[in-house]
């Protein structure tokens, strides 16, 4: 009976010590979320283009032959299309919810032409996409997103120092905009 009484009161104990550290703790890891940092960047629906050396806002490319920008958006307030073009050797791009889990990749190789056109639609705006498409999303890729709110990584692959202009040209002309479908 006295050792079961001590062990419960031990177990209590170390449990109330790990809670402690657990909220003492808590300050330091709020806010160093990937999703945290997007959102700290700026507005939805606009591209910014990340440094390639470690930084205040904890984003940065660690590749020297990759440049990357990131827009973060919500679906929920309307589909978001994402265009770029430009002489690039390889682009891909990744999105990702706000937990940061990948919800959908996609790189010039398997993309329709050699320019990224996507629209990032709920289940319900592809079913209003799907009864009267837009004659300028014909030839866009549609992906119906499970979460609303996101951000997309461009990333442009610069192998050579003579490619650098136009890896850096293809983000700055990227597109991350809100667009309206017109109801049928």
């Amino acid at each position: 009976m006295r050792s079961g009484l001590l062990a419960i009161a031990i177990g209590l104990v170390g449990a109330a010590l790990i809670h402690i550290i657990i909220i003492l703790a808590m300050p330091k890891w709020t806010g160093t979320d990937t999703w945290t940092r997007v959102v700290a960047l700026g507005d939805e629906n606009r591209f910014f283009t990340l440094a390639n050396e470690p930084n205040t806002s904890g984003l940065y490319n660690d590749d020297p032959y990759i440049r990357t920008a990131v827009c973060r958006f919500d679906i929920d307030n309307g589909p978001v299309r994402v265009m770029a073009s430009g002489d690039v050797p390889l682009w891909t791009v990744s999105v990702y919810d706000s937990a940061s889990n990948e919800t959908y990749s996609m790189n010039d190789r398997s993309s329709i032409g050699e320019s990224v056109d996507i629209a990032f639609v709920t289940p319900t705006q592809m079913l209003q996409l799907r009864r009267a498409m837009p004659r300028a999303l014909e030839r866009a890729v549609l992906v119906e997103l499970p979460a609303t709110q996101g951000y997309v990584a461009l990333r442009a692959i610069a192998p050579a120092p003579s490619q650098e202009p136009a890896a850096r040209a293809f983000l700055a002309d990227a597109i991350c905009a809100r667009f309206k479908i017109d109801p049928a």
